[in-house]
């Protein structure tokens, strides 16, 4: 059975008198250390220094940036900046966004999610998860005790029950959290501690699965914080559950894009490579792109679809060259049947030797969603090939998580992310 449960978040004091667009965040994990540095310098008070605190010359195991972020939240708490909410209650959150010119509205709810191993499928996850990120997240849930930003989690809900529960509650509630942010983005966040409502919830989501868009480290981060929790008899139960945003994924403001594969060293030549492909693939070459609008427009009219009998995908070398690469008919095919799977098993593995191991210390190959971006690499020479892949099918993707398949990490781009510091989740009380 799947829980869901009312917490007592954390939120910025409005009595503090600070404005949001210079105190919230994306994930830490797309924050590069130049924008660390800026959400440092855009206020005293950013959740940067919580959720992605900047390591200093100097640092050792009694000083470091885990017990900064430590101090400063116990800091935030005592002057009032960060107040807990006086009673349980779920958070309903709408997420206003534009994307090329087109005006959408990703609505869900953020709450407490019972932590359940994998196994008990209750919580899904799709992608492969690295080794790195995961130490340095349980480092600063050890040291803070708190959930600082929302995974990101999906469930389905073809009806739209949820939605029509919560409009209702919209309807006669102002928001406790309204602004835009400095890209433009409306952001609205309500609080709802109703009985009623609160059972109604429970009720729906105790058969649910619960699908991890976003937050796969972080998920397990927990699963390990609580097992230690357990092994000392400190309450455990008071950790039992994480913080996690849930959208439909139903939801016409859930947007998915691809995650490209850069791959940043190789010592094989752009003939060797074009010759070995023409086994498993039909090789069709177009002139460089002119600008980031040609470039989309050719990946959109060339490339299939991820999962297409006849999928294809691109290839940007070094001499300013774009192929479209169609898949020929295989006698054995990679399982399961998705553009990231076949290239990862007939390119990535069998000619650039990345496997498992390297993929996890993220050593020859990057990820970038921006086409422009990954293309620039390789003509700045601080790459050698990209591919360009499909927009993932998540419904697809999530049927093989149900069955136990991962896809490889990176596999998804849920567009746009949740911001950090809107809601966040002390643990232990």
């Amino acid at each position: 059975m799947t829980t869901v449960l009312p917490v007592k978040g954390l939120r910025y004091s409005t009595a503090a008198g600070l404005d949001f667009p210079v105190i919230i965040t994306p994930p830490y994990d797309v924050i590069s250390n130049e924008r660390q540095e800026e959400f440092y310098k855009k206020s005293p008070y950013n959740v940067i220094r919580l959720e992605y605190p900047k390591s200093l010359p100097g640092d050792d195991h009694n000083t470091n940036k885990y017990t900064r972020a430590a101090d400063t939240f116990r800091e935030w708490i005592e002057k009032g900046i960060l107040i807990e909410e006086e009673d349980p209650a779920f958070y309903l959150y709408e997420q206003h966004f534009s994307y090329h010119q087109k005006k959408y509205i990703r609505r869900g709810i953020f709450c407490g999610v019972g932590l359940s191993p994998f196994n008990e499928g209750n919580v899904i996850p799709h992608e492969e998860t690295l080794t790195k990120p995961k130490a340095d997240r349980l480092e600063l849930l050890r040291h803070c005790e708190t959930n600082f930003s929302p995974i990101f989690g999906l469930f389905k809900d073809k009806e739209m029950f949820v939605d029509s529960l919560t409009e209702e509650y919209k309807k006669n509630q102002k928001p406790v959290i309204d602004f835009q942010d400095e890209e433009g983005d409306h952001h609205l966040l309500w609080t709802v501690a109703d009985k009623t409502f609160v059972e109604k919830i429970q009720s729906f989501f105790a058969h649910k699965k619960i699908y991890i868009a976003d937050g796969h480290h972080r998920y397990e981060t927990a699963l390990l914080f609580f097992e230690e929790k357990k092994e000392k008899d400190e309450d455990p139960e008071s950790y039992g559950h994480t913080l996690m945003g849930l959208v439909n994924i139903y939801d016409e403001g859930l947007l998915a894009f691809p995650t490209h594969r850069i791959v940043s060293q190789s010592s094989i030549q752009s003939i060797e490579l074009i010759n070995r492909l023409a086994e498993h693939f039909q090789l069709e070459e177009h002139p460089e792109p002119e600008n980031e609008e040609e470039l989309q427009r050719l990946l959109g009219n060339s490339l299939t679809g991820a999962a297409d009998k006849n999928l294809s995908m691109g290839l940007y070398t070094p001499e300013r060259k774009l192929f479209i690469l169609t898949v020929k008919d295989l006698e054995k095919k990679p399982s399961p049947w998705l553009d990231i799977v076949v290239l990862q098993d007939l390119i990535l593995s069998s000619i650039f030797k990345i496997e498992d191991a390297e993929r996890k210390k993220e050593s020859h190959l990057n990820y970038l969603r921006n086409e422009w971006e990954a293309k620039l690499q390789v003509d700045q020479g601080q790459a050698r090939y990209v591919f360009f892949v499909n927009e993932p099918p998540f419904e697809t993707i999530a049927r093989l998580a149900e069955d136990g398949i991962r896809m490889p990490q990176k596999s998804t781009y849920f567009f746009p992310k949740f911001l950090t510091g809107l809601v966040m989740l002390r643990l232990g009380t």
